[in-house]
């Protein structure tokens, strides 16, 4: 049900738009920086990020397209830990995944192959899986999230077809009564093909 529903919102989104010639896929290495809740509970930078961009030229300078992404976050922790009211005390290894699934709009300054600074938002949801390993136990919350993110950022051409892709996100994924928020600063560089 909510593949079809999730399908349907991508048809509607590119019915009637008449899509430009180019489009830029975007392979990024990605480093994540927690705040808020998900600091809380893991405190440690993530070297370990992948994500893929997809825009389409509707305009000269704007786009619109999806993102896809995944970020780990995993820290060790000895000392007390909350589960339902209870304190467990001991060595816990706390592991976040974050699976980002947007819908994109970017606005692009500058001309068509040449170093082009982009201002972005996008809007979606984000699966989290999020488990915690205290000695032989383990407790997982995982959980789909409304979420969405600005962006900064700069396409930095190598040739016609082949470039750079440096970013930086801002990714919040709202909480609810059984899960955090999932919130962090991404940095993102990789490359990205202009078709």
């Amino acid at each position: 049900m909510q593949r079809k529903f999730i399908l349907s919102i991508i048809i509607i989104a590119f019915l009637g738009v008449e899509l430009k010639a180019q489009v830029a896929t975007s392979l990024t290495y990605n480093m994540g920086f927690p705040v808020s809740d998900l600091q809380d509970y893991t405190n440690s930078t993530s070297f370990r990020g992948v994500s893929v961009d997809t825009r389409y030229f509707i305009e000269d300078n704007a786009t619109i397209g999806f993102y896809l992404g995944w970020q780990v976050f995993k820290e060790r922790v000895d000392g007390l830990f909350e589960f339902d009211g209870n304190d467990i005390s001991g060595l816990q290894v706390r592991y976040a995944n974050t699976f980002p699934i947007m819908f994109t709009g970017h606005y692009h300054f500058g001309e068509d192959g040449g170093v082009r600074p982009y201002l972005g938002a996008g809007v979606g949801t984000v699966r989290s899986l999020q488990r915690t390993d205290i000695g032989i136990f383990t407790i997982v919350n995982n959980n789909w999230h409304f979420a969405f993110y600005p962006e900064v950022g700069v396409f930095i051409p190598f040739t016609d077809d082949l470039g750079a892709n440096v970013g930086i996100k801002y990714n919040y994924a709202i909480g609810s009564s059984d899960s955090i928020d999932y919130t962090y600063l991404g940095i993102n560089v990789g490359l990205v093909w202009f078709k």
